[in-house]
């Protein structure tokens, strides 16, 4: 099963990755060997990429919770890198190693081996690393200059005469020659040649100029090959993930995808999941092993103990079952050894076993030093000590039958003992299962046009769009704003552009609710100001044409004509759950309008709370209505700036 990606997977994923230059870094995360980058694109939302030294780069959906605290390297990161723009991603010769500019900063993926992740400065010098190293020709640490490793050819960009004379000087296996001197990896190796029908075995020093050229040809082909991003998987199981399709998994089973990073996010998401799951019961599996290794024991005890009991109380029962032998057996042989001594007894039963005499026969085992003789009773053996009596020795058996028994009921109350604690960890670990694991895919649903706005719906129905940043300001007005809609604005600088869609049929109250509206979304909010004015006009007052010798740059646009002024609008606002369209949105708008779609509302203005943390602790209250809201896209449709909760009405 694929553990990381090849160089070759790498080539095809930066191509992919260009599509997030431009993006604006908004937060950082690092746990273990994982960096996610969540970046946003204007006009499109969220990006999440997710580096793992030695391993992978793609864009993922697969979130993992974030540590409670952030690591050193995280605060460092987010220090330098929040708020910059990823001006450029390329792969560094064909090597497993990513470059990402940002800002006037690199940061450098490692994707080989260990891996690492180092930040460097315009100059190229280290500024940090999620792993300080020393190696024979570089060093990982800060203020030394970073140095690549050693490069080796590119398959991509070789000429015909560099790859033959490469190949040709090599007294190794085709296979092993391709796979180490081109970057390349075995299974593309093995690919190349499956399509030139040469034996990968066969001495590279061996081949023809003819063999040479196919197999220069086909390197080419399968470089250069369309995309076709697709798991390959087998007996249900996934084994690779490949950003083109091989002859090499001819017959397998395969699912294709649009991007190889959808298809990078799957596999190795999966494996993330399956981590996780493992991860959050891996303290409660080992002790329910250490148990299972315990009651494994105890139930050898018990058996142990069950034959001890068993065996000792038949051959007490054996001696009372044969009480008159045994009495005259014990009292013959006391008297012989008397007689004759141990010595001389022992030479007689082993002269009396010779001459076939039974009672020397059934003496299996003298022992001189306890005075005791084994004999074989009814097929069991049996100690007797000669200098007891017999109800002596049958007491013997029943003391050790008595003591087996007593530790065996202490051992099945120990095995039952160990069982409940295995039941009830069992019960804990089937608990955890339950809960939301640490990592969660993030599930994008298909957002409305406005959204990439920020929006609401009036109290009498009227959807009204206003931009969030100088790009966006541009687009409403250029692009969304017609001749039947309203133009809205606050008296305050770099105040969002308003516009009422088809807002010339609205009443006063659309038109008061926007002007609001216009005032809470501006830097009024994030200022703690309580009010504020705004005005409305018709949009054909709305134009880009400056006044003579200035300029108005993107975003700004100058309004001629007569303003319908409103004073004093609150600066407060809510956040409710609306239907629209039969898709439930999360909606921060003016209170009145807020109030004729959602039944339950959070009625909020400015105040203390950090946005992010204020955005957390609405999901709370959503998530307790029922409602899952991205935290992302709540922070989306929040005013700029801190705010308080003024009350909730459920």
């Amino acid at each position: 099963m694929k553990q990381e990606m090849s160089s070759v997977d790498i080539k095809y994923i930066v191509e992919e990755l260009k599509s997030l230059e431009g993006a604006r870094v908004d937060k950082i995360y690092h746990d273990g060997n994982q960096i996610r980058i969540k970046f946003h694109i204007t006009g499109e939302g969220r990006k999440d990429l997710i580096i793992e030294a030695g391993k992978r780069i793609h864009l993922t959906t697969y979130i993992k919770e974030a540590p409670q605290q952030p690591s050193s390297f995280t605060m460092l990161l987010r220090k330098y890198l929040s708020g910059l723009r990823l001006e450029s991603i390329e792969q560094y010769n064909f090597d497993r190693i990513v470059k990402l500019k940002i800002g006037d900063y690199t940061l450098i993926a490692e994707l080989f081996r260990k891996g690492n992740v180092v930040l460097v400065d315009k100059d190229n010098i280290i500024i940090s690393a999620m792993r300080y190293e020393e190696f024979k020709d570089r060093v990982i640490k800060p203020k030394h200059e970073y140095k690549l490793p050693p490069a080796r050819e590119n398959p991509v960009d070789i000429s015909w005469e560099k790859f033959k004379e490469l190949i040709s000087s090599q007294e190794v296996e085709t296979v092993r020659a391709l796979a180490r001197s081109l970057n390349m990896g075995g299974l593309y190796a093995e690919e190349i040649l499956l399509k030139a029908g040469i034996e990968k075995t066969k001495k590279a020093n061996e081949l023809s100029e003819e063999e040479l050229k196919n197999i220069f040809d086909k390197m080419k082909e399968v470089f250069n090959s369309p995309k076709k991003p697709n798991i390959v998987y087998k007996d249900d199981t996934p084994i690779d993930v490949l950003p083109i399709e091989l002859k090499w998994y001819e017959g397998y089973e395969k699912k294709f995808f649009e991007t190889f990073s959808g298809a990078l996010d799957e596999y190795f998401g999966k494996i993330t999941i399956e981590g996780a799951k493992l991860e959050r019961t891996k303290k409660l599996q080992e002790k329910k092993k250490g148990l299972e290794i315990t009651l494994k024991k105890q139930e050898e005890m018990i058996k142990g103990f069950e034959k001890q009991m068993q065996e000792n109380q038949e051959i007490g029962d054996l001696i009372y079952a044969n009480f008159t032998f045994v009495e005259n057996l014990l009292r013959e042989l006391s008297k012989a050894v008397e007689n004759l001594g141990w010595e001389e007894f022992k030479k007689r039963i082993e002269e009396g076993k010779k001459s076939d005499n039974k009672v020397a026969q059934m003496i299996k085992n003298v022992d001189p030093k306890e005075k005791a003789v084994t004999i074989e009773l009814e097929g069991k053996k049996v100690k007797l000590y000669l200098n007891k009596s017999i109800g002596e020795n049958a007491e013997i058996y029943y003391e050790i039958a008595k003591k087996a028994k007593h530790k065996l009921e202490g051992a099945r109350k120990a095995y039952e003992d160990t069982l409940k604690k295995i039941q009830e960890i069992e019960k804990l670990i089937e608990e955890e299962e339950k809960k939301e694991l640490s990592v969660r895919k993030l599930e994008k649903r298909k957002k409305k046009w406005f959204e990439k706005f920020k929006w609401f719906l009036s109290s009498e129905g009227f959807l009204i769009i206003a931009g969030k940043d100088a790009t966006t300001n541009e687009i409403v007005v250029k692009r969304y704003m017609s001749e039947n809609d309203l133009y809205c604005h606050a008296d305050i600088y770099g105040a969002p552009h308003v516009v009422i869609k088809d807002g010339k049929k609205a009443g006063e109250k659309t038109i008061f609710e926007a002007c609001q509206f216009a005032v809470s979304m501006s830097r009024a909010w994030k200022e703690g100001l309580y009010s504020g004015d705004a005005y409305w006009t018709d949009p054909n007052q709305v134009t880009k044409k400056a006044p003579s010798g200035e300029y108005l740059g993107k975003g700004a646009f100058m309004v001629y004509g007569k303003r319908n002024w409103m004073h004093g609008l609150p600066v407060k606002l809510a956040v409710g759950i609306v239907q629209y369209e039969g898709e439930e949105l999360p909606m921060c708008g003016p209170l009145e309008a807020v109030k004729a779609h959602a039944d339950k509302y959070i009625i909020i203005r400015p105040g203390r709370m950090k946005k992010s943390e204020f955005a957390k602790r609405l999901t709370k209250i959503l998530e307790r209505w029922g409602y899952k809201v991205d935290l992302d896209e709540l922070m989306q449709i929040l005013p700029p700036g801190n705010s308080e909760i003024v009350e909730v009405i459920e």
